[in-house]
Formats: C-alpha cells, sequence, structure tokens
C-alpha cells in the first residue's frame, strides 16, 4: 500500500484530486516494491497549479514538479515524468550492479521485457577547487559575483561542506549534508 501525503499550500485540492493522484501516482510503486511514501505539494499561482511530487523509494528520493491551467493535466505531466525518472533510475542501478561484483537484487530485475538503454551522458569537465571557511552571507554573494546558479562552500558555521543555490522561484536554497 502506497502512503500518500497531500499537503495543500491554500487547502484547494479537491478530493476528486485527491483521489485521482493517488490513481495516476500509485504505478509508481511498479518500479521499486518498498515506495515507503510519496508527497504531494499542491499550490495555485494566479491561473496555474503547482504540482509538486516528492517519492521515497528504497532510500532514494526522486522529486518532480509541473506546472499547468490544470490540476489533471499537471497531475499527469508530473507522474509521466516521475515514470520516466524511475524507469531510468532503476535501469543505472541494474547495470550499477551487473557491472560489479555484485549479483543483481531480485527488487531491480525487469520482469517484462527490458527496454533499449539510453546511453548516460558524459561527464565532459571535472573542476577541483579550494574552499576557505565562510560564512553564508560571504556565500551568496561570491555565487552572485560568479553568476552561477549554485555554490559550494565550506561553512565556518558547521564546519562542513554545504551548498546554496537560486530555486527556480528565484529564491535562495540551502543543502546542509546531514
Amino acid at each position: 500500500m502506497l502512503d500518500l501525503l497531500v499537503r495543500n499550500a491554500g487547502g484547494n485540492l479537491s478530493e476528486r484530486d485527491r483521489d485521482y493522484a493517488a490513481k495516476k501516482l500509485g504505478r509508481l510503486g511498479r518500479y521499486f516494491p518498498h515506495v515507503d511514501r510519496v508527497e504531494i505539494v499542491h499550490s495555485e499561482q494566479k491561473q496555474d497549479h503547482r504540482i509538486q511530487v516528492t517519492v521515497f523509494a528504497d532510500g532514494l528520493t526522486v522529486r518532480g514538479e509541473e506546472v499547468d491551467g490544470s490540476t489533471k493535466a499537471a497531475i499527469d505531466r508530473v507522474s509521466d515524468k516521475l515514470e520516466v525518472r524511475l524507469g531510468r533510475l532503476k535501469s543505472r542501478l541494474s547495470r550499477a550492479f551487473r557491472r560489479g561484483v555484485k549479483p543483481i537484487p531480485e527488487t531491480y530485475v525487469e520482469p517484462e521485457a527490458v527496454e533499449p538503454e539510453t546511453p548516460e551522458p558524459p561527464v565532459v569537465v571535472t573542476k577541483k577547487f579550494s574552499t576557505r571557511p565562510m560564512t553564508l552571507e560571504e556565500a551568496i554573494l561570491q555565487m552572485e559575483l560568479l553568476e552561477h546558479p549554485f555554490f559550494v562552500f565550506h561553512s565556518g558555521e558547521s564546519g562542513g561542506t554545504e551548498v546554496i543555490y537560486r530555486r527556480k522561484d528565484g529564491a535562495l536554497g540551502r543543502l546542509i549534508p546531514g
């Protein structure tokens, strides 16, 4: 049974749309046997509906987001996007086990015909850089000066490596390993 958590930013997702989302997103359980939970966040922005879905499966987290004028269309689009991502992730995990010494776990073996594998994009650039301890404000300033969408830095506060990034909505996000 799939644990579906719906968070409404404005309390405006109807029961009918909740049931529709549960039905559409319930199909995601076929990619991994242990889908712990699926979180849906719905918000309205002017005439559009923003649907954000986060899937927690087998210790992995996959997220998708879509915006559309219709709630059902946004649910359809994000469901399709997540199906592609989960299928790609499952194929990638299966290939990794095939290349390694470990046998393929039964949970990742495809019961039906295997789809043609899409080649992974090659890593074309590897950059090494040194970091110095800095505050969050310094990291934000450095990111803006470099005009990068993200910035990796060594936090003087926590002593660990953190990432500051610009979100799609223009706000800033911060990643702290934990």
